[in-house]
């Protein structure tokens, strides 16, 4: 008889700065009994903020991961960072959840990055279950924010416990009793099944059954929220979230027997090396095992992932980390040897379905530079093992100028690197003011035409037509010459250059909403080196960009402010000297919250400006919105890294090494 294989639930913990968070996972940790006493973020003593910087300032900046056992069921838990500066920590952490907790605390109410949160689970259909923290304290209203978030959730928000004292730190937590009328009145309305609505009605004894597996189905497919709350300073509610999270989920199935597995966190071990956290959605992981690397193409230009073998595999147990054999789908495996992999890479292969999230667009660019110049050469390696961790980085390094810099999403960003840089690395690192990330865009259609035919050996004749798109479109590429015209293996060469060639327009900035055609293309059958197209598909492009003309695109956020309704001018006033498109606010409770749309350039400083018109007592919050067209005299340009492909010469001669230095 083939034994039970144990449930595994991969949880997400993620929630808005400061809604306890941290505390909740050390609460679960502790209960669960994988660490003897819980520890304090605000004495720096949780275990999942093992950190320097996260313990000294409070805050969880990476990713944390363990392993608990509760009512049989293994819970893996990814305790998410919960800062607007680290989103690409929280979209790299829910791509391998099952499901999510979101905790909100019952005193703040929903934040912006709250709202921000649902809406991304939403579109993912990722199962959430909804824990109300900080009932211990004086303005607690769970019950009153719950209202708030199944507003704006959208969907029915079941409560599943009842609290007793609220607001002192005696609070007391219970869960419903299941057999009483109103709660089962609501529980079958929020299921919106017509079958169970006719059972209610007539009495029926199998209600009970039915029920369960009706709120399981609905869970399970986000239809549902179910709702919890407690106090996890003390650790209240959280044995009767841990239970819930048992029984209303259900493992995921495993779709067949080839690897998939995804990278969510690399980090570095001091004797191992890179360590790479995985989440196995099939297959099994094990020591020796060749494993292809499937990274991003577009980025690396690969047309067939490596493979690499892993030295070593471990599995997570409480927060430790223990050799194993083996680890099998569904579960979280840790990693060595893959010296290419990065966060968000693949292992296997992809499997259709899998869940994708947006949260965090860098805006900014920032040059660091060491304090001591002769540093420069080990502060960049360290910049490029950093982006190995978190891709979103993408450090540049301009060789002409010696110069490295890094794209973030805010200035605390840069602080905890900076803090990271020297505890790691004993490096001094100085951040630069940063600028913000423009694009371009062509203004007209037009055509580029290259033909790279001197000096021999070479041979590479492309044609483009370039043509403008509406705005939010993006990179569209095509084809339309015959293979009999230009071989298939040369038109794939152009397909990978032309995305590289767009990284750098005619201000310096990535080329987007724009569609490339190749019309026409030649190649030799004697003089044609098989790297020619990489080398005459840039000096087509930028032909064809100088031809159509670029305009400047500029960043836009969608923001969030909420404070009382006395600062209400105040604030208008802020937005409208900040170049801000806004609606009409909206008053809930003597405090108003007003949505509005201005550029990142004039965002940088908002948050101490809005923070100092409003005594501190408003909450501001922000999120990437679309890229817009620049008004006229407003942005800047960039200076090019590396050789420009309009200056012809000079291009060909460093395409083929042969510019000296």
């Amino acid at each position: 008889m083939e034994e039970k294989k144990q449930k595994i639930l991969n949880l997400g913990i993620v929630a808005h700065a400061d809604a306890g968070k941290t505390t909740l996972t050390e609460q679960i940790l502790f209960q669960s009994g994988a660490i003897r006493a819980a520890g304090s973020v605000d004495h720096g003593t949780a275990s999942t903020d093992t950190m320097e910087i996260e313990r000294r300032r409070g805050i969880s900046v990476r990713t944390a991961c363990a392993s608990v056992l509760w009512k049989g069921v293994r819970l893996n838990l990814i305790d998410a960072p919960g800062h607007a500066d680290f989103l690409s920590e929280v979209e790299r952490s829910l791509s391998v959840l099952d499901a999510a907790v979101l905790v909100i605390s019952a005193v703040e109410g929903v934040q912006p990055q709250t709202r921000m949160l649902l809406e991304a689970f939403r579109r993912a259909k990722l199962p959430c279950f909804l824990f109300f923290n900080k009932l211990d304290r004086a303005g607690s209203r769970w019950e009153s924010v719950l209202s708030q978030a199944e507003r704006e959730a959208g969907v029915p928000c079941l409560p599943f416990c009842t609290a007793v004292g609220e607001g002192t730190e005696a609070v007391e937590v219970c869960s419903i009793d299941p057999s009483d009328p109103a709660w089962l009145e609501k529980a079958v309305l929020a299921c919106g099944d017509d079958n169970l609505l006719e059972e209610l009605l007539s009495g029926g004894e199998s209600l009970s059954a039915s029920l369960w597996d009706s709120l399981r189905d609905n869970i399970g497919k986000d239809r549902l929220l179910p709702a919890f709350c407690g106090a996890s300073k003390y650790g209240r509610g959280v044995p009767e979230l841990l239970s819930a999270l048992c029984d209303l989920l259900r493992g995921s199935p495993v779709p067949g027997e080839a690897l998939c597995a995804r990278v969510y966190k690399v980090e570095r071990d001091p004797s191992l090396g890179k360590a790479a956290y995985v989440r196995l959605f099939s297959g099994r992981l094990q020591n020796r095992q060749s494993v292809a690397v499937l990274q991003n193409k577009k980025e690396n230009g690969q047309t067939e992932a490596p493979k690499e073998k892993i030295s070593r595999v471990r599995r997570v147990e409480g927060r430790r980390l223990e050799d194993a054999e083996a680890v099998e789908a569904n579960d979280i495996a840790v990693v060595y040897g893959l010296s290419s992999v990065r966060a968000g890479d693949l292992l296997g292969s992809e499997l259709p379905g899998l869940r994708e999230y947006r949260l965090a667009e860098p805006l900014m660019l920032c040059r660091v530079e060491p304090e001591k110049p002769e540093e420069l050469p080990r502060l960049t390696e360290a910049l490029y093992q950093l982006e190995e961790e978190d891709p979103a980085l993408k450090c540049e390094w301009n060789r002409e100028k010696r110069e490295v810099w890094l794209r973030l999403t805010g200035k605390i960003q840069a602080e905890v690197l900076e803090a990271l840089l020297q505890e790691r690395w004993g490096l001094s690192a100085r951040f630069g003011e940063p600028s913000v990330i423009y694009r371009e865009t062509p203004v007209t259609a037009g055509e580029g035409f290259e033909a790279y035919t001197m000096p021999k050996p070479c041979w590479a004749v492309v044609r483009f037509l370039i043509e403008p798109l509406p705005r939010g479109s993006g990179f569209q590429y095509e084809c339309k010459v015959s293979p009999n015209r230009l071989p298939y293996r040369y038109q794939a060469h152009v397909e990978t250059a032309v995305p590289r060639a767009l990284e750098q327009g005619l201000s310096g900035w990535q080329v987007t909403d724009l569609k490339v055609t190749l019309i026409d293309g030649e190649s030799h059958n004697v003089h044609t080196h098989p790297l020619d197209f990489f080398v005459a598909t840039p000096m087509g492009i930028l032909d064809g960009l100088r031809n159509t003309g670029t305009k400047l695109l500029e960043p836009m956020l969608k923001a969030e402010f909420t404070a009382p309704e006395e600062y209400l001018g105040k604030t208008v006033s802020l937005l409208v000297a900040h170049r801000a498109r806004f609606d009409t606010p909206v008053t809930e409770e003597g405090r108003f919250r007003l949505e509005a749309v201005l550029p990142a350039a004039e965002a940088m400083d908002i948050p101490v400006e809005f923070a100092a018109c409003t005594a501190g007592t408003g909450v501001y919050g922000s999120q990437f919105f679309r890229y817009e067209d620049c008004p006229e005299g407003v942005g800047e340009t960039r200076e090019r890294i590396g050789p420009d492909p309009l200056d012809r010469s000079r291009f060909i001669l460093a395409a083929r090494s042969a510019l000296s230095g």
